[in-house]
């Protein structure tokens, strides 16, 4: 097992490339970046400066702070670590689902098969993409594995183990995964117990519960901030129906399952040549091998009425959530089941619907090869029935290419003339006739193995090597591999960052201000990468040191959303203000912006991008003399972007502060120290007055003025100020958040009763 998952990430392993798809290029680098700088700093990454303006890093779940094999990063170089962490998470989910699959008692080829199927499978190598996605979908077959062993054999070593795996697991970083590999062990639950197992239902519920309550326990430093981020983020309140179900899933898309839909074409623009959609789904495949037709015939055939029925209703179900808006049920389910409706992107559920079919083609599979002189006869039919339903689709289109055509071209919603929609229906008929090689390759093995002309330990090799030369055929070109070094090669459209700390601004146009997307001109996708980096989309210039302004974070906060309501309908002459007064100094921009107050700095038209510095932008730090009392976020907005509101002359509280009136007021701010958590300004004013850093007001934060505490306020809705009296000041910021130091405790003292039960558990072992 591990030399195929040594051979299915060669480039990574020998030739020194990682994959770069999606949000890895501009999410997930920038912030396995932060951590690893973190972690090398010697501090523990509670705050992120670089990115949003200021952000708390550590309650982000998807930071994976406390994920163990994150620990890497303080010793390998960045891009090594990426490197390992990909390799050893495809060996953690192909050795998890092959020790899974012999605890099944399935034959030693077999139970490889399944880990081929599960590790190098559609669905693991699509949220290869997206990192914490993929880190925690891999650990589903070891709290499978460890679950049932812990209700086969029940003992206090078990339980910790199989809740050591549900930890790690959970601090991956995706709770959506995590709760759907709950459900599959509940599930999974119900059918070791179908099956005679020793086990109440009410032993079975116990475990769940307990081992849940104890990883709660454990994960509360991680937990408690989570929580507190998400009361301050959009994500608390239920989420708009249209952004709720973008990314549903395509009802074409199941075609997948058994047949590749798709080509990785790396001159194209998004890297992929889709056959009967124009955008690419969430899931990028749903693969998960030949062979896997094959067995869902045999199970098919051999199942009960019962097990049919149950286990076609549940991915019934699961698709059906899957699909989001292409049904009416998603729409009510949004409406009145609570927790769906803080649920993005419905595809997710096909982690559930996908793992299901995956175990219903190994067990069609294993009872096929298993001696069993009550099979039924003649399964041989069932066996021959993909060969057969192939042959028969590919004949068909072959002598309706017509037909083929038309559908191709409703279904991409293009014309039947169009140049891309025309050459598809030869890459289609491609394909089947792939399909119809492995199929009839797999029926002729089993066949042959059945009437007794094929020995058993040639038919595993054989079969065995299909199925992985099928899938990573099929989906090791999904790892979008690129040389690391173009992050540094190409020249950027801004150097370095500036001596004084400034923030980037992204535009892809003025009706959307959010970057969730790119619009590149079109060119290979190596190129498009490298253009990622060198146009500084939010937040690739971390890699470089440069500051940020916009939320590109899931559990972005309100005031940002706010921003971008307010923002999309400022005039431009009033979003240049607006800006301004946020500390961005330089504006990129995907088309020409309107004249105002910004100044051109460079047009680089083989992105194309045009880059603009803003005239008016306030700095990092400043002091002013004059206070506006405004509760209003909206309005405090509005102000901000007015020409009548000099952000250096007032700011403006939530709270009115008295301040005396000066005539010729002066004063200066200067940053001496600033890193993530810690921030130090030396003052002098001649008069009472607000100090501003232009840093996130967020819970947590405390500030120390000559030594002494006193309170933040929150400035201009964004920022943390401080009222100084006259006179020269130290003034100092520090992180130091309640909700960590109280996790911590939880989760120390919940580590101190698991240490305290562990050594009482093996001094009565060592007395027994």
């Amino acid at each position: 097992m591990v030399a195929l998952v040594l051979w299915f990430n060669d480039e990574i392993v020998r030739g020194g490339k990682v994959p770069f798809f999606r949000d890895l290029s501009s999410y997930f680098y920038p912030m396995r970046l932060s951590l690893a700088e973190s972690l090398q700093a010697g501090e523990l990454p509670l705050w992120n400066r670089r990115v949003s303006m200021g952000f708390p890093f550590l309650a982000n779940l998807q930071a994976g702070v406390f994920y163990p094999p994150h620990l890497t990063f303080l010793w390998l170089p960045f891009f090594d670590a990426i490197r390992f962490l990909f390799v050893f998470h495809y060996l953690t989910a192909a050795t998890g689902a092959y020790f899974l699959c012999r605890r099944w008692n399935y034959l030693p080829y077999l139970a490889l098969i399944g880990g081929i199927l599960f590790a190098f499978g559609g669905v693991i190598v699509s949220l290869s993409s997206l990192m914490d996605h993929f880190q925690t979908a891999v650990w589903l077959p070891w709290v499978l594995l460890l679950g049932e062993r812990c209700l086969r054999l029940p003992s206090g070593k078990n339980f910790l183990l199989f809740t050591s795996v549900l930890l790690v697991q959970f601090l991956a970083g995706s709770p959506e995964i995590y709760a759907m590999s709950l459900g599959l062990f509940f599930l999974d639950g119900l059918r070791f117990k179908a099956e005679g197992a020793n086990v109440t239902y009410g032993r079975f519920l116990f475990l769940l519960l307990a081992a849940n309550a104890l990883v709660a326990g454990l994960a509360m430093v991680q937990i408690l901030p989570t929580i507190e981020l998400f009361q301050q983020s959009w994500r608390s309140e239920t989420i708009p129906y249209v952004k709720a179900t973008a990314w549903s899933l395509n009802p074409l898309s199941l075609v997948n399952l058994f047949f590749l839909d798709k080509e990785v074409n790396l001159d194209a623009f998004n890297g992929l040549h889709l056959f009967f959609t124009q955008e690419p789904p969430f899931i990028v495949s749903l693969y998960i091998g030949a062979i896997s037709l094959s067995g869902v015939c045999l199970w098919l055939f051999n199942a009960s009425l019962r097990e049919i029925g149950c286990l076609l209703g549940l991915i019934a179900i699961f698709l059906t959530l899957a699909m989001g808006d292409q049904t009416p049920v998603y729409l009510y389910l949004h409406q009145y089941v609570p927790l769906l409706g803080m649920l993005r992107f419905p595809e997710k559920f096909l982690f559930i619907a996908s793992a299901l079919v995956l175990f219903i083609a190994l067990t069609g599979l294993f009872r096929f090869l298993r001696p069993d002189p009550s099979r039924r006869q003649w399964t041989w039919v069932a066996l021959a029935l993909p060969v057969i339903l192939i042959v028969l689709i590919y004949l068909w289109l072959r002598f309706h290419m017509d037909i083929l055509i038309q559908f191709i071209a409703r279904a991409r919603q293009s014309s039947p003339f169009d140049v891309s929609s025309l050459m598809i229906p030869s890459g289609v008929i491609v394909h089947l006739e792939r399909q119809i090689a492995l199929t009839f390759g797999i029926f002729l093995l089993l066949f042959l193995w059945k009437v007794g002309k094929l020995r058993s330990a040639v038919l595993g090799f054989l079969l065995v090597g299909i199925v992985f030369i099928d899938v990573t055929s099929a989906h090791r070109p999904y790892g979008f591999l690129l040389d690391p070094k173009l992050v540094y090669q190409n020249p950027r459209i801004i150097s370095a960052p500036d001596p004084e700390p400034y923030r980037i601004f992204y535009i892809l146009r003025l009706a959307n201000l959010h970057p969730n997307a790119y619009a590149f001109t079109k060119r290979p996708f190596n190129e498009i990468v490298s253009s990622v980096y060198a146009t500084l989309i939010p937040n690739t210039g971390v890699f470089y040191g440069f500051d940020y302004m916009q939320e590109m974070d899931p559990l972005g906060r309100k005031p940002y959303n706010l921003f971008l309501e307010v923002a999309r309908q400022l005039p431009p002459e009033r979003l240049y203000r607006l800006l301004g007064a946020l500390n961005v100094r330089y504006v990129n921009s995907f088309q020409p912006l309107p004249k105002g107050a910004i100044t051109p700095v460079g047009h680089f038209p083989e992105y194309p991008s045009w880059l603009y510095r803003i005239d008016h932008v306030i700095p990092r730090s400043y002091i002013v003399p004059r206070v506006i009392a405004e509760k209003e976020p909206s309005k405090i907005l509005h102000r901000l972007a007015s020409a009548e509101f000099d952000p250096l002359q007032k700011v403006i509280l939530e709270e009115p502060q008295p301040m005396a009136a000066q005539k010729k007021f002066a004063a200066q701010a200067r940053i001496t120290r600033y890193t993530n958590q810690n921030v130090v300004i030396q003052t002098a004013l001649n008069g009472s007055g607000i100090l501003v850093l232009a840093d996130s007001y967020y819970p947590g934060w405390r500030v120390y003025v000559d030594g002494k505490e006193q309170e933040i306020r929150r400035a201009n809705l964004f920022f943390r100020g401080v009222p100084l009296s006259a006179g020269k000041h130290v003034v100092e910021f520090r992180y130091e958040p309640r909700s960590f130091t109280v996790g911590l405790s939880l989760s120390l003292l919940s580590l101190a009763v698991v240490t305290v039960w562990s050594i009482f558990l093996f001094i009565s072992r060592k007395k027994k």
